[in-house]
């Protein structure tokens, strides 16, 4: 079931059509994703944490893209205690809040989310988020452009974000600018029972 939703994510093009996709899959997310090995989240949480200082692992994190808050769980695991999160679907975001380790959850408009919103936070994650079927390339620099000196994006490129050659250069014109430092980059598990694999990024702002 969850390769069903994810081809049909995949397919669709229009904003409106899409997050009624995602309000339809949220109650069935987790389990479908849990019975499927949904390995992302855990290993952005797992990358991150080394990276962090006492204090940043207590002081608020956004989770960009959080749908049903299976990476705000991963977070929580790893010790992030303020974590907020962030969608377009507001059937995820119930789901999500259902789950309690959120401080605060806030809706997202299709598209590039608010530099205002983004610059609250020294650190950002987005486990599965920008890819395509979700939001668009053009969210990374929105996202990583509006972080503090020394903030940090962490985030996934799935297979279907790898092998296009939009969000490919998106990721290259910020990895290779004066403002960034790629920190991690490994390639893994992402849905395990797919067989898929997804790529783990930490950018930090100089």
């Amino acid at each position: 079931m969850a390769e069903k939703y994810l081809d049909k994510i995949y397919g669709v093009s229009d904003a409106e059509t899409q997050r009624a996709l995602y309000d339809q899959w949220a109650e069935s997310y987790d389990s479908e994703l849990d019975d499927a090995r949904y390995a992302t989240p855990s290993r952005i949480a797992r990358a991150l944490k080394p990276l962090l200082k006492e204090a940043e692992l207590a002081a608020p994190v956004l989770d960009f893209g959080c749908g049903t808050g299976l990476s705000g769980e991963a977070l929580a695991a790893e010790g992030f205690t303020r974590i907020h999160g962030a969608d377009v679907s507001t059937g995820m975001l119930e789901m999500a809040r259902a789950k309690g380790c959120y401080e605060t959850l806030t809706p997202l408009p299709f598209g590039n989310p608010d530099p205002g919103l983004v610059s609250r936070y020294r650190t950002v994650t987005a486990a599965g988020a920008i890819s395509p079927g979700a939001a668009p390339a053009s969210c990374l620099p929105a996202i990583f452009m509006a972080l503090p000196s020394g903030g940090r994006l962490a985030l996934s490129y799935n297979e279907k974000a790898l092998e296009d050659e939009e969000y490919m250069n998106m990721l290259t014109r910020i990895t290779e600018s004066s403002e960034a430092v790629l920190e991690v980059s490994e390639d893994g598990p992402h849905i395990e029972g797919l067989g898929s694999v997804s790529r783990v990024m930490v950018i930090r702002r100089r």
